[in-house]
C-alpha cells in the first residue's frame, strides 16, 4: 500500500504492486479459512429461527445477485419450528453455500432456490429441512465423495476449506449435510433438529 501511495498513478510499476497486494489479499482469505477451519466451534445454542436468520443473510446478498442476473426463489413453509444452534456458525454456513452457487452462476446467470420445510422421521424427530439450489455447471463426478475436505475446490480462487468448515458446523448441532450434483444444477440439504414447544 506504501509503495503504491508513493507512484505516480500511471507508472508502470502499480500494475506490479497491485499484483502483490491481491496475492496478500488470497494469503489473508487462506489464513483466516485455516484459523476457522481448526479453532473449535462456540458452543453457545440458543433457540434460532431460520426463516428470520436466511432472511437477513440474504438481504446482504440481494445488490449481488441482482448484479450478476441471478434470480431468487425463496420458499418458507408456515409455523416452521425453531432448532438449537449457533446463529454466528449457521450465518457462515449459509454464506459459504450462497457464495459457493453465486461463484457457480456468475458468468450467465441463473436461479438460486432456497426452501425451508419440516420433516419429521419414523423415530418421531422434527427436523428442519433447508435446501439450496443453483443451476451452475455442477460438481465433477471425482470430487463429490471428497467435497467436503480440506483443501478440495471446484473454484480457482478458493481456499477448499468453505465446505469442511461448513460441514464440521453442522456436524456440531448434531445435524446432517448432503450433495446432490448433475450437469446444470447443485442442491445441498441440510437437517437441523428441530425445537419443539419447551423441549
Amino acid at each position: 500500500q506504501l509503495l503504491s501511495t508513493n507512484l505516480h498513478p500511471t507508472d508502470p510499476n502499480q500494475d506490479l504492486v497491485n499484483r502483490i497486494q491481491a496475492d496478500c489479499g488470497r494469503l489473508t482469505q487462506l489464513m483466516e479459512s485455516v484459523l476457522a477451519f481448526s479453532r473449535p466451534m462456540e458452543t453457545k445454542f440458543e433457540k434460532i429461527d431460520l426463516n428470520f436468520l436466511l432472511n437477513r443473510i440474504l438481504d446482504r446478498w440481494h445488490p449481488r445477485l441482482a448484479r450478476l442476473g441471478i434470480e431468487l426463489f425463496f420458499n418458507s413453509e408456515e409455523n416452521l419450528p425453531p432448532i438449537l444452534g449457533n446463529s454466528r456458525a449457521l450465518d457462515q454456513v449459509f454464506t459459504n453455500l450462497i457464495s459457493n452457487a453465486v461463484e457457480a452462476m456468475q458468468d450467465s446467470g441463473g436461479t438460486l432456490g432456497i426452501q425451508l420445510k419440516r420433516i419429521t422421521t419414523s423415530a418421531k424427530k422434527t427436523w428442519v429441512e433447508i435446501s439450496i439450489s443453483d443451476n451452475g455447471h455442477g460438481i465433477p463426478d471425482e470430487l463429490k465423495d471428497r467435497i467436503f475436505e480440506p483443501f478440495v475446490t471446484t473454484g480457482q480462487r478458493g481456499t477448499g476449506l468453505g465446505l469442511a468448515i461448513t460441514k464440521n458446523i453442522i456436524t456440531a448441532h448434531r445435524g446432517s449435510i448432503n450433495l446432490s450434483s448433475f450437469p446444470g444444477g447443485t442442491v445441498f440439504q441440510i437437517h437441523l433438529l428441530a425445537v419443539e414447544g419447551d423441549k
